[in-house]
């Protein structure tokens, strides 16, 4: 006897969002005369028929948009029978698009219905929303369409599609008719319909065709030619992240949905490295193989120049002869020149030779990854725990996904991160449970995964057999109802990025992505196969209260991505921001929005004659390049190297968690709540180096010298630490020793050569807060300004009757120096009279803008900024006493005192 299964009937909920979503798509049709037998039937096929105008659909388009207040920019109005409707994802847009079909046969009599989707996993979700919500569906509205899947082993369904009165609606992937030999296109069969192939007599019911994720491959130019083939009445395209935005009727942005608590409050719990900045980590990201030669971005450590902090991240598109330690700023990359970019003929990956004999490739684990796996795991399982505790009163079961980019990493014949689950449930498990140890086969059953099938028909290797595995696949894609029993089971799902795309289930309550490299996963997916409301064992959804605390809250997702939380928020504000124009609307996960707007501004000379002069004369003195010679104090350096290394003390390498939770969203952006960080020391993985080489390769020093600098060590203790963390300060100290004596033994020269007098009129786009108007003694009427220190100096000079003129030097105004080239801010004109003579003199000044008037300031200062500035000083020193350097300067009036001091002396000299 066949046991029942246990199910979770999921109810149908009134909810106004949903509604207004349908209700602006049926708004399009207003105005046409319902179909009927009599007027929609010609030739034995039943097509949808709509004799509106273009005006009249106009109309109706722009009516709504501005219901939904929608502007004309956002709303991109086209003639084209196309529409969109935008919703965050977990909001429930597969059910609004089903719902819309029943309204629109309900209005207008539309019997012909096609759901476009990319993917099976997506084809499954919608047939598992209609046999979730057929019955309650059918009681709301007094019909039920035939809906069914498009299986090209079945055309008698495909017959009856055309041929029937009552609403068909036919669910098939984009893949069952995308290309030339797919049995719709094909017109030499024995069974075509009257003679035509299918794809044409289909194309005669000119079906309203709903595209579920059209960003997904529906927009290729193949793509949009097939679809072109249904003779669609109107395409409907449903996603949060559209691609290709046309009629844009109806917007819930993430925003709105956590605003008005449609979707789960978030936390992002991250574990990361601490401490290994300097570590040799390169990811192999992207490549691109056009016209020329192949390109690469690569993730590495990025050192800022202003705040020689690092950051992980993508480099620019890299070509062979690129040196990545000079493209990521960071010295400890220096050896690292790529010499060949390939892909294996016989692999198909991509990968990276470095001069240095590294290859690097494609998806290839990098850092200390299987400790950061164990510790996202160990997080997962407990904030399992906790989460099934509280909720079960309820009666609401915790799932908890686990994204992972290798299947081998699970089902393989070294299954890491399973082996890596198993062993942290089994420590974890008693501290939950009474203090007892959980059973093998407990382990197993709580245990799904849904891995891509390959063509063998096996989903992953040969565990389980494919049987068992056939079943874990059933009950993920399309038993959405039994999982959320809790008599079921399965609690941990591990997927591939298969589940990346229509896939979702209301009670994930936690989601880790275990990747070996950085998440790859798009934000918006990952955080929405978690973000739907969860439901209880009545398939109820239960809402939090707005005012709920955070310790009593239900509907809380937490993310444990493998990046750091600043990094996390940025890769989703910029989805957020390519989607939306900034990112104020973003489910809270967003800083406060910055973004502003840029505009087309000019820039005109000032027409006076007399500032035209003038600036001609200052230009002629400060257009003189220079080149430079060093002389270096070897016994000085070696000395002075050796103390400072010999100070260095190097912390210990630990992977650290930490907790975020996004507990208020105002229109401002996000405010979280830091919950918390946990370290666990590790021990720093690294090739052993050549201590010497290393040195070299980052400070230009010859081995001698550095053999001399190594002898004087005494803390090799804080070495075998970190050994390339302690290598990277080694460096940095002795380079800032190294410009220490260059500037002792720095010596400019004229070379002879001068910058070019060219200085038009120019258009720039530029944000409002990004220039300021000097329509006074500006050499143009605007001047581009980078701070708020910038601005007032640009002010207090346009305001000054002892300017003559003043500009903000360009780009291209570039003073060499030996750690590399140096922009100054403005060139400025004075007169003065003269008290003995009474004669009036010219004066001419460079000012350096900074957040300080103290060059000693170091908070205010990096040691390169300083550095660069003492090296203008000799420039603009060899170029004359005609031009006066001053910095760094922070306020008008201390520039004005500074200038004052100059001139004086200047005339008493006279």
């Amino acid at each position: 006897m066949k046991c029942k299964k246990i199910m979770v009937e999921l109810k149908l909920e009134n909810l106004k969002y949903q509604d207004h979503a349908i209700q602006a798509v049926v708004k399009v049709f207003d105005g046409t005369e319902k179909n009927t037998f009599d007027n929609a039937c010609f030739e034995g096929i039943r097509s949808n028929i709509s004799k509106l105008s273009v005006e009249q659909i106009k109309e109706n388009i722009t009516s709504i948009a501005a219901e939904n207040s929608i502007d004309a920019d956002t709303l991109k109005y086209t003639t084209e029978n196309d529409l969109c409707i935008e919703m965050e994802t977990g909001t429930g847009k597969t059910l609004v698009y089903i719902k819309t079909i029943f309204e629109l046969y309900r209005h207008y009599g539309f019997t012909k219905f096609i759901i476009l989707v990319p993917s099976v996993a997506i084809r499954q979700g919608v047939l598992g929303t209609f046999r979730s919500f057929n019955n309650q569906l059918e009681a709301l509205y007094g019909f039920k369409p035939n809906a069914f899947e498009y299986d090209s082993k079945k055309l008698s369904k495909v017959t009856n599609f055309i041929e029937e009165q009552h609403p068909q609606v036919m669910i098939m992937t984009l893949a069952s008719f995308n290309s030339e030999d797919k049995i719709l296109n094909q017109a030499q069969r024995e069974d075509l319909f009257a003679n035509i192939p299918f794809i044409q007599a289909i194309g005669k019911t000119n079906p309203i065709i709903l595209m579920d994720e059209p960003q997904e491959g529906m927009g290729t130019e193949n793509s949009v030619k097939q679809i072109t083939k249904l003779n669609p009445l109107f395409k409907i395209r449903y996603s949060a992240t559209h691609k290709v935005v046309k009629n844009l009727l109806y917007r819930l942005t993430p925003y709105d949905s956590y605003k008005q608590g449609l979707v789960k409050k978030i936390e992002v719990l991250t574990v990361t490295e601490k401490n290994d900045e300097a570590t040799i980590k390169i990811e192999l990201a992207e490549t691109q193989n056009g016209t020329g030669a192949p390109k690469a971005k690569l993730k590495a450590w990025h050192q800022s120049n202003s705040t020689n902090k690092f950051e992980f991240k993508l480099t620019a598109w890299l070509k062979e002869g690129d040196n990545l330690g000079e493209k990521t700023n960071n010295p400890s990359y220096l050896n690292y020149k790529i010499v060949r970019i390939n892909k294996s003929l016989k692999t198909g990956k991509w990968s990276v030779t470095f001069s240095n004999g590294v290859e690097l490739l494609e998806k290839q684990a990098s850092g200390n990854l299987e400790n950061i796996w164990a510790l996202q795991l160990e997080w997962l399982i407990h904030r399992h725990f906790a989460k099934t505790q509280k909720l079960a009163p309820n009666g609401i079961k915790c799932l908890s996904l686990i994204f992972i980019d290798r299947v081998a990493n699970y089902m393989g014949e070294t299954p890491i991160i399973k082996n890596l689950f198993i062993e942290k449930y089994k420590a974890i498990h008693p501290e939950y449970n009474e203090g007892k140890t959980p059973t093998e086969q407990l382990i197993q059953d709580i245990q799904g995964y849904y891995f891509a099938q390959k063509s063998s028909g096996e989903y992953a290797d040969n565990e389980g057999g494919i049987k068992e595995q056939g079943k874990i696949y059933k009950l993920i894609l399309e038993g959405k109802e039994e999982l959320l029993t809790i008599a079921n089971p399965v609690q941990f799902i591990f997927s591939h990025s298969a589940l990346g795309v229509g896939w979702d289930n209301p009670n994930v309550f936690n989601i880790a992505t275990l990747n070996t490299a950085y998440s790859d996963i798009r934000k918006r997916q990952e955080i929405g196969r978690g973000l739907r409301i969860c439901v209880n064992q009545d398939g109820q959804r239960i809402y939090d209260a707005m005012t709920v605390l955070d310790a009593e809250r239900i509907n809380q997702l937490t993310v444990i991505p493998n990046e750091t939380y600043e990094t996390f928020v940025r890769q989703y504000q910029e989805e957020i921001k390519a989607v939306y124009g900034n990112t104020g609307a973003g489910a809270g996960i967003t800083h406060t929005h910055k973004g502003k707007p840029q505009d087309e501004v000019h820039f005109k000379r000032n027409p006076s004659d007399s500032i035209d002069a003038a600036f001609k004369r200052f230009w002629k003195s400060l257009a003189k390049k220079t080149d430079y010679i060093i002389a270096f104090n070897e016994e000085s350096l070696i000395e002075n190297s050796a103390e400072r290394t010999n100070a260095i003390t190097i912390p210990d390498y630990v992977i650290e968690a930490t907790s975020h939770l996004i507990n208020e969203i105002t229109d401002e952006g996000k405010k979280d709540t830091f919950g918390g960080t946990e370290s666990v020391k590790q021990k720093a993985r690294f090739t052993p180096l050549d201590l010497v080489e290393e040195l070299s390769e980052n400070t230009r020093l010859s081995y001698n010298t550095l053999f001399k600098i190594i002898k004087k060590l005494n803390n090799y203790n804080e070495l075998i630490k970190n050994p390339p963390r302690y290598i990277h300060e080694a460096a940095a100290i002795i380079r800032n020793i190294e410009l220490d004596e260059m500037l002792r033994g720095l010596d400019y020269h004229l070379s002879g050569e001068s910058y070019p007098f060219n200085f038009n009129d120019f258009v720039k786009n530029v944000v409002s807060n990004g220039y300021v108007d000097t329509p006074n003694k500006g050499v143009f009427d605007k001047m581009l300004i980078d701070s708020d220190v910038e601005r007032q100096f640009s002010l207090g000079a346009d305001r000054d009757p002892e300017i003559v003129c003043f500009i903000k030097l360009p780009t291209w105004y570039k003073i060499k120096t030996p750690i590399g080239e140096y922009e100054p801010d403005f060139g400025l004109v004075m007169k003065r009279k003269s008290l003995k003579s009474g004669n009036e003199s010219e004066f001419y000044f460079v000012i350096e803008t900074k957040g300080t008037n103290n060059i000693n300031d170091k908070k205010a200062l990096t040691e390169s900024e300083v550095y660069k500035i003492k090296c203008a000083m000799k420039h603009f020193s060899t170029l004359g006493v005609e031009v006066h350097y001053k910095a760094p300067i922070k306020d008008y009036q201390i520039f004005r005192t500074e200038a004052d001091k100059t001139i004086n002396t200047v005339l008493e000299n006279a």
